[in-house]
């Protein structure tokens, strides 16, 4: 059903005379809005000046992979990953290592001595 279709109870009469009538604004208001414009249009207007855009500057190559990576959350949980790993990978827990498992290891840098089967090299 439309809404010409349908039966308002007695209300047609009241919207006919609501789309009859334009409403216009109050005489005060167009005063505010046309005096709020002026000042604005005078404090904006220059003389003799050119307005140049300048365009943001592009963030650099940092900021840009610290966004792409999702911001500090996720370089701190990066962070910590990379602190484990450093942990895990130079100070060998003694659980994980048997007393034979010592020689297999490799010493890459020969300068550096660890002490892993608790004797001396």
């Amino acid at each position: 059903m439309s809404d010409k279709e349908q039966t308002n109870g007695g209300l047609d009469a009241f919207f006919e005379a609501a789309r009859a009538q334009a409403p216009a604004p109050s005489p005060d208001l167009l005063a505010r809005v046309l005096a709020d414009a002026d000042a604005t249009r005078q404090a904006h207007s220059t003389v003799g000046l050119v307005h140049v855009h300048t365009p943001a500057p592009r963030p650099g190559i940092a900021a840009r992979l610290y966004r792409l990576l999702g911001g500090w959350p996720a370089m701190a949980g990066l962070a910590t990953a990379a602190l484990t790993g450093i942990w895990i990978g130079t100070a060998l827990p003694e659980g994980l290592l048997g007393p034979d498992d010592a020689t297999y290891l490799v010493d890459i840098t020969p300068e550096m001595t660890f002490d892993l089967a608790g004797g001396e090299f």
